[in-house]
């Protein structure tokens, strides 16, 4: 169109050399010509050259399914995991240089700490080894967490979170933990329990917690089996472990024919084994049996643990499982406790016993003295009695012979 003695040229349509699909790619045509005929007293041809500025005008998108694993057996980092770039795309042409970052949440299921992203390959490496047994993963990022991905190209972001999914391996054994948890990580893990009873007692042991079980940190299986040894050994029968408590068939009075004269200590020591045979640390319940009939208090310890059970013992009695770790004395240092305080009693018990024997046997002596003396003077006496006796009835009887001698004498000299 002539105006003004100009030629003015009109776009009638839009340019667009976008892709609707990200997956496409560009055919990077920047320009093109185009004929222009004017007729001025004669037909003119003019080639026209129009160049195309592209604008950045589209957010980078994500397109495809990523899944993103951690397993327990991964030991070699970094580990090469995804190459991000195959899913994160732009559509303008030219496609724009897009720069990856991870972004860290403040979430407790963000799992950034274990990831790292090179921004100019796009590659996503695992930098961290992890143990799902570890409380940082069990209890805060669970099964599964999230890891936030930035893509950005130019003045366009976005952002996508990738489900990270924790694959672990059954490699721990089962931990006890209070009966009332479901999970290894809040207040589970339990110490040694103790308890008192009486001499006759039958039923429930009461303990705190009131009950206890073993879970397997690796899978929710319940495919648990116990495992139970009671010292002294002749008590072994009368106690079961079920639905969590301990429970006493007989009384300990029954089994000993009710000769236990003081109060004394019976242990029971519990293994939980899994469905692969790995076997738990051995927890240990503690049981004061109380003989009311005696006012000598001493405590009795027989160990009759398994070498199996009792290398296991001596090792660390514990929770497995936890943050929260409380659990656990050497058997060894209980038992040696125990030793001593059961022989420190006993030497109290026996210099009070020699004490109140030396006291008594003094008594005694000073009885049977007192006795002896008093004896012996009446003796005496009775001696002395009968010796004035004996002289008085000789001397009568030899002034009687004089007597009878004199007169015999008187009567011949008349």
């Amino acid at each position: 169109m002539l105006v003004n003695q100009t030629y003015q040229l009109t776009l009638l349509s839009s340019v667009d050399l976008d892709v609707a699909d990200v997956q496409t790619a560009c055919s990077y045509q920047l320009q093109f010509q185009q004929r222009i005929s004017c007729d001025n007293n004669g037909i003119i041809d003019l080639w026209v050259t129009f160049h195309v500025r592209p604008i950045n005008e589209y957010d980078p998108e994500f397109s495809g399914n990523l899944d993103i694993t951690i397993t327990e057996e991964s030991k070699m980092m970094p580990l090469f995991s995804h190459r991000l770039l195959d899913y994160f795309k732009d559509r303008d042409c030219p496609k724009e240089y897009i720069i990856l970052n991870i972004s860290k949440t403040n979430s407790e299921a963000d799992a950034s700490d274990y990831f790292m992203v090179n921004s100019s390959s796009g590659f996503l490496y695992q930098i961290k080894s992890f143990d799902y047994e570890d409380t940082e993963i069990q209890c805060r990022l669970g099964r599964s967490s999230f890891l936030t991905i930035t893509a950005q190209d130019g003045v366009h972001q976005i952002s996508r979170a990738l489900k990270v999914t924790f694959i672990d391996v059954d490699d721990s054994p089962p931990v006890f933990v209070n009966a009332l948890c479901s999970t290894t990580c809040y207040t589970c893990p339990v110490p040694p329990l103790t308890a008192t009873v009486n001499y006759t007692y039958i039923g429930t042991v009461i303990t705190d917690p009131p009950s206890i079980k073993a879970l397997d940190p690796d899978s929710y299986s319940t495919n648990i089996t116990y495992q139970m040894e009671v010292c002294p050994e002749k008590y072994q029968e009368t106690i079961v472990f079920e639905n969590g408590t301990f429970i006493l068939l007989q009384s300990f009075s029954f089994l000993s024919g009710f000769n236990e004269r003081s109060h004394f200590t019976v242990k029971v020591y519990l293994q939980a084994v899994d469905s692969n045979g790995q076997k738990s640390d051995g927890f240990e319940l503690t049981i004061n049996v109380v003989v009311s009939s005696t006012s000598n208090a001493t405590t009795e310890y027989m160990s009759c643990m398994s070498s199996e059970m009792t290398s296991q013992m001596t090792s660390k009695v514990s929770l497995p499982l936890s943050s929260d770790s409380t659990l656990g004395t050497h058997v060894t240092s209980d038992i040696l406790e125990t030793t001593n305080i059961a022989s420190n009693s006993t030497k109290d018990i026996v210099i009070i016993v020699l004490a109140t024997f030396v006291g008594i046997m003094l008594f005694v002596g000073l009885v049977i003295g007192v006795y002896k003396v008093r004896r012996r003077s009446h003796n005496t006496k009775t001696n002395n009695i009968e010796i004035r006796y004996e002289e008085t009835s000789r001397n009568n009887e030899t002034k009687e012979n004089v007597y009878d001698t004199i007169n015999h004498y008187v009567s011949i000299d008349e």
